[in-house]
Parts: C-alpha cells; structure tokens; sequence
C-alpha cells in the first residue's frame, strides 16, 4: 500500500516542479549529459607506469626506516616515583628502578648488548646527556 502512496507523491511534486518552470525529474533522466573524449592509448607506446614509481618510493621509505634505530631512554615516573626504562615505540617499560645510578647501570648493559643508545633525562624530563 505505501508504493501507491509514493506514486501519488511523486506525481504531485512533478506537476509542482512543471507549474514552475523546472524539468521532472524523468526529463532530467532522460536529458543526454556532455561526456568528455579521453584519447584511447595506443597499446604499442609505452607510457612511464606508475608502479614503477611508488616501488621505489616505498624502497626509499623502508630504507629510512631501517637505518632509524630505537633508543632506551631513563626517565622518572612521578607517579610512582621510580626510574624507568623505556624504548622508543613500545608500550610498557623494561624496568624501574628506585635510584638513577641504578637505572643507567642497567641501561648501559642494555645499550651495549642490544648495540642500540640510550638518552638519560632529568628529573623535571629535560635532556641530562645523549650516549
């Protein structure tokens, strides 16, 4: 029952819009819209792909990311007033110790194993020393 009431509807905004100088909206359907040529490529020419392109853009950004090394950093959780660990891009702290000395003892053994640096901050998280 509701699609006769549409119909209904429907006609009644069509004479509207006639009463008013405007096209119906099956005129406006059935009007031809201006398509634009595009020139058809000759299958023979060889253009530059594209593929070609982003493949050595995406070489170029592997390589900036793989020569970029994470870094350990000491920093002091006043929350929990502690010093903590922690490595660029990860989500929880390697350890926590109670005093500094301690944590750049531990961070020191890390860096060298790992063949990675460390940065120590301060108390207030200024830069203290980059190694």
């Amino acid at each position: 029952m509701w699609l006769f009431g549409k119909k209904k509807n429907e006609k009644k905004s069509e004479t509207k819009q006639v009463e008013k100088g405007e096209k119906s909206p099956a005129e406006k359907k059935s009007t031809p819209t201006k398509t634009s040529a595009k020139p058809v490529a000759n299958k023979n020419t060889k253009a530059p792909s594209k593929t070609a392109s982003k493949s050595s853009n995406a070489k170029k950004q592997t390589s900036k990311t793989a020569t970029k090394k994470s870094i350990y950093r000491v920093v002091y959780d006043k929350d929990a007033r502690v010093w903590v660990i922690k490595k660029d891009g990860a989500k929880r702290n390697i350890a926590s110790f109670p005093t500094k000395d301690e944590a750049l003892s531990r961070v020191k053994e890390l860096s060298e194993s790992q063949d990675l640096n460390f940065v120590v901050h301060k108390k207030d998280g200024k830069f203290q020393k980059k190694a």
